[in-house]
């Protein structure tokens, strides 16, 4: 009983205070904005979040007609451009983020206004730590607020783009701890991302609040986000990037129809009921997951590559890959989603990093290197199903998926070696066959993460006898006992 009145004490106050903002009014503009969403059909929320979304291309190409590249420019009016495109960036996503969120925008603002401070404050050795128990603590609060207030739903508020907050928090955190480090320890990428210096205020709030990777990412590095600002990335270039805006509102709009259109005719929620699931044969449950699952994946490309295209339409994404007579220019710098390397995956791997491509480079960067080897994938996944929240689904999804690419990376080790990959055919063979099973082990596993209660993720797995896991379980123990071929540069090593 004592535990119990502990429990309910507790939740009474991570409600209080995370919903004290959203009870000190509406903005003056709320009671217009549903009227025009309830005539569009859109819920409030996603037709606020949406339109912000799409904002984000006209507010980029204002950006780089308001203000200047700085790139050319001699030091004293420079930095004055810097500065002002730091203001730019504060100032416009500030707004935007009230215009969405309304008050809610306190957690936003105090949640990293205290990391600055302790940024500020901490030892540099300590930083990273104390940060980021700091910013993954008000996230997970925010988590279990959510599912106190809202248990399942799929309301937009302010923990969407705490989630991105979180991720800038730490990615200056750990920028700064890898400046104590001892340079000989440090990889490449840690030694040219490292901060000698925390940020300036204007600085932080700019990163921060940076509308084109606040709403839906990319949470781009802050070392990214400086050379954008500065122009040092394009250095004076001004590869035309019209067309590659443009692409990516043509793929936008490519996956409206594919979720708004196609998937309400396969709703992915059947995956996780028990009737459905008994009336229907198996083979007809693993097209269904497969196809709605394809279809799903889409509602989050509509919004990850509708930021892309706003950050492309302000400047910010631009390189140059190759050398010499191969070098290339494309703006994919900055970049949510490559969606050929998730839909057309010949290994775990490759789909893991081209989904969520920001989120997955902050957990190589802050988790998956700083863990101890043996146990640095389990760790990444962890921390990635922890940022998403408390429901068990993504528990279940993201450390079965810590299995399944373990056993992966140990079935190209022993298998790839015997392919005749020099043989068109074969090699054809090969790598469809590879994407099938990674692309089925991938809608399979994403079930959980979709349905999100523990009783109906069991009922979708058991009714396919958890055949895949048994099968990965069994691999693992066979692969991990046996020795893999020899290639033939492994065996000029032994020579």
């Amino acid at each position: 009983q004592d535990m119990a009145e502990a429990m309910k004490m507790a939740s009474d106050m991570i409600v209080d205070y995370y919903s004290f903002p959203s009870k000190i009014g509406s903005m003056p503009w709320e009671e217009m904005i549903q009227g025009v969403a309830r005539s569009s059909g859109l819920p409030p929320d996603q037709f606020k979040y949406t339109v912000a979304l799409l904002s984000g291309i006209p507010i980029g190409m204002l950006f780089r007609v308001i203000t200047s590249d700085p790139w050319p420019m001699k030091e004293e009016a420079k930095a004055r451009a810097i500065a002002f495109r730091h203001c730019m960036c504060a100032a416009v996503g500030f707004f935007l983020i009230v215009l969405v969120f309304g008050w809610e925008i306190f957690h936003t603002f105090f949640s990293s206004t205290v990391a600055f401070i302790l940024m500020r404050i901490v030892p540099r050795s300590q930083v990273h730590i104390w940060v980021s128990i700091w910013a993954m603590g008000y996230m997970s609060g925010a988590h279990a607020y959510r599912m106190l207030v809202d248990y399942g739903g799929w309301t937009i508020d302010f923990t969407t783009p705490q989630l991105l907050v979180t991720q800038k928090m730490m990615n200056i955190a750990f920028a700064l701890y890898d400046s104590s480090r001892d340079p000989a320890k440090l990889s490449k990428e840690q030694t040219q991302r490292q901060l000698s210096a925390p940020p300036s205020p204007i600085e932080f709030m700019g990163y921060v609040f940076c509308l084109h990777t606040l709403l839906a990412g990319p949470s781009t590095d802050y070392n990214d986000y400086l050379t954008w600002i500065d122009g040092s990335r394009r250095h004076g270039n001004r590869y035309p990037v019209r067309w590659a805006v443009l692409a990516k509102i043509g793929f936008a709009v490519y996956s409206v129809v594919m979720f708004l259109v196609l998937l309400p005719k396969l709703d992915v929620s059947l995956m996780g009921e028990k009737e459905w699931l008994e009336e229907n044969p198996t083979w007809w449950i693993l097209v269904a997951n497969n196809v709605s699952m394809f279809l799903m994946r889409h509602r989050y490309y509509f919004a990850w590559v509708l930021c892309d295209a706003g950050c492309n339409a302000a400047g910010f994404g631009y390189q140059e890959v190759g050398v010499g007579e191969k070098k290339k220019q494309n703006w994919n710098a900055v970049l949510n989603v490559d969606y050929l390397a998730v839909e057309m995956a010949t290994n775990f791997r490759s789909a893991m990093t081209g989904w969520n491509i920001a989120v997955s480079n902050w957990l190589r960067r802050c988790v998956y290197e700083r863990a101890p080897s043996g146990a640095a994938l389990v760790c990444a996944f962890g921390m990635s199903a922890l940022w998403h929240g408390f429901y068990p689904g993504y528990y279940l999804t993201f450390l079965s998926s810590a299995l399944f690419q373990e056993v992966a990376r140990l079935l190209r080790k022993h298998i790839r070696p015997l392919v005749p990959l020099d043989n068109a055919v074969v090699a054809f063979l090969y790598h469809t066959a590879s994407t099938i099973l990674t692309i089925c082990s991938l809608n399979y596993l994403a079930v959980p993460f979709v349905v999100l209660s523990l009783e109906k993720s069991f009922q979708y797995w058991s009714r396919l006898y958890f055949i895949p896991h048994i099968v990965a379980i069994a691999l693992l123990i066979f692969l991990r006992s046996r020795k893999p071929p020899k290639t033939e540069d492994s065996a000029k090593k032994d020579l």
